[in-house]
């Protein structure tokens, strides 16, 4: 067990790193921030979530005890356990869209969770700037839905897995194929898709909220489409938060606990 999650979590590192690289070969935008007040910040937070939400292995370990004692989805056996996976899957990221809704609108929930929105560049390093309290409350959703619709291990491990590889692609500062975005964007979300959503303006910002699978935001209406050749005048962060003092791992920690209004 301990050999199968170092050999996934390398297998991880390797990605990312590789997608690290494609941003230097073939970037997307201009970064207006120094990497090194920003990335210090985000590669802290990302290990340290991981540790005190114990990601993955409190869903993982849920998960088997559900199977166990027959959960609902995960006692389904034969050719119809398949279907009872891909469902599983749907489910959790159904939940994760709904919880990111959720982050934005309530008022104590949004002050943690602008700590992702409040870097001033996208690239990979952003998929890794949660504050430690959001882990736990993404955690707590995922571990709410295990136990209470009985998926199977099988569905959680695959959502964990694309939701990781997904998250890092969208925050990505790397150039794709027009064509491939576009068509991959009736499935997936993009990296144009989701740049929106980091937009200054809180019109954008209200909008895109799914993780893995883009039809989410078409189905309740939270869609908002890229703007031409994939956002290249969007303005990312949050201007409450302009000053660069913020990128820095004391400040992005204190975020939750400073009030401060939104700027139109």
């Amino acid at each position: 067990m301990l050999l199968d999650g170092l050999i996934r979590n390398a297998w991880i590192l390797a990605f990312v790193a590789a997608v690290g690289i494609w941003e230097v070969v073939a970037p997307r935008h201009r970064l207006v921030a120094d990497r090194s007040l920003r990335w210090p910040t985000s590669f802290t937070l990302g290990p340290v979530n991981a540790l005190i939400a114990t990601m993955p292995l409190a869903p993982l370990a849920l998960a088997g005890a559900v199977a166990e004692r027959g959960g609902t989805l995960a006692s389904v056996a034969g050719p119809a356990a398949w279907v009872a996976v891909a469902l599983g899957v749907l489910l959790l990221d159904l939940a994760f869209y709904a919880q990111h809704r959720v982050l934005h609108a309530v008022p104590w929930l949004w002050s943690v969770h602008r700590v992702h929105h409040s870097d001033v560049d996208l690239d990979y390093t952003t998929a890794f700037r949660f504050h430690p309290l959001e882990a736990l409350v993404t955690n707590a959703t995922a571990l709410a839905v295990i136990a209470v619709v009985g998926l199977p291990l099988l569905a959680v491990l695959i959502h964990q897995t694309l939701a990781g590889v997904l998250t890092v692609l969208e925050h990505a500062n790397a150039r794709i194929p027009p064509a491939i975005e576009s068509w991959a964007g009736r499935i997936v979300v993009t990296p144009a898709m989701h740049r929106i959503h980091h937009a200054a303006t809180s019109r954008g910002t209200d909008s895109n909220f799914a993780t893995i699978f883009s039809f989410w935001d078409r189905a309740f209406r939270s869609y908002s489409a890229a703007a031409p050749e994939g956002g290249a005048e969007i303005e990312v962060g949050l201007r409450e938060f302009g000053d660069r003092k913020y990128l820095t791992l004391p400040w992005t920690l204190a975020i939750p606990f400073l009030r401060t209004r939104r700027a139109r």
